[in-house]
């Protein structure tokens, strides 16, 4: 298969494959909303847009089978996940402990050059509220945040489950008072890392993450169902 080189760190070359490079831009499209759930996702079109035979499609759209962002439907193809509201509040009770595990790690190992990286971030989010950088940046925030932790495996399997809830969070991040309320509790999750306050910010994260969560439950018609709490 085709791959295209691009400049990594260090000047180095890093290839990538036609199906990668797919793949990624399929995932964006799926996490950003462009592919609202429910939406179907035609392999032959895809192929014409990408210019490409539909072999590398059909492999990216397999892998993000795998993830959990797309079906495979008899008859229908191929559509973004439509989460159920059982679904979305299990996905908040795998993330969350998580979370906070990756939250006390990094508050252990993050450093004053990490914490510096951090609140340029937010100071970049904060800039860009009215506009959709702010919610690439908060994916960023979170990654790195969660990246300090220098827990791989756990990285990879919160990066999985935040990828499913996204589409879903901006029920919550589309209004203009929860996005200041967010940008607040991203500047106290930092200044709580930085004092190495681990049961104070583990209650934030909690909080963080449960109140889009109580509210894309609420929007599925699950007002019903518990949003438990984590000690």
């Amino acid at each position: 298969m085709a791959r295209t080189k691009e400049k990594g760190k260090g000047d180095g070359i890093q290839y990538r494959s036609l199906t990668q490079i797919i793949l990624e831009t399929l995932r964006d499209r799926v996490l950003d909303g462009t592919y609202e759930p429910g939406a179907r996702l035609n392999i032959a079109d895809l192929a014409a847009q990408f210019t490409v035979s539909p072999v590398p499609v059909r492999e990216a759209l397999r892998n993000l089978e795998t993830e959990g962002l797309v079906e495979f439907r008899l008859n229908r193809g191929v559509v973004v996940r439509e989460l159920s509201a059982e679904e979305v509040r299990e996905l908040y009770l795998m993330r969350t402990p998580m979370e906070m595990l990756a939250a006390v790690e990094a508050a252990r190992m993050a450093t004053p050059k990490s914490i510096r990286q951090l609140r340029s971030l937010l100071t970049k989010m904060e800039a860009a509220q009215d506009t959709p950088d702010w919610h690439v940046l908060h994916n960023e925030f979170h990654h790195e945040f969660c990246y300090l932790s220098n827990l791989p495996r756990l990285i990879n399997l919160v990066e999985v489950l935040r990828g499913q809830m996204r589409p879903y969070s901006k029920i919550y991040l589309s209004d203009e008072t929860h996005l200041k309320q967010a940008d607040e509790e991203h500047r106290r999750m930092v200044d709580l890392l930085e004092s190495g306050d681990t049961d104070e910010l583990r209650r934030l994260i909690q909080q963080h993450l449960g109140r889009p969560a109580r509210m894309a439950l609420d929007a599925l018609g699950g007002q019903d169902l518990p949003i438990l709490p984590f000690t």
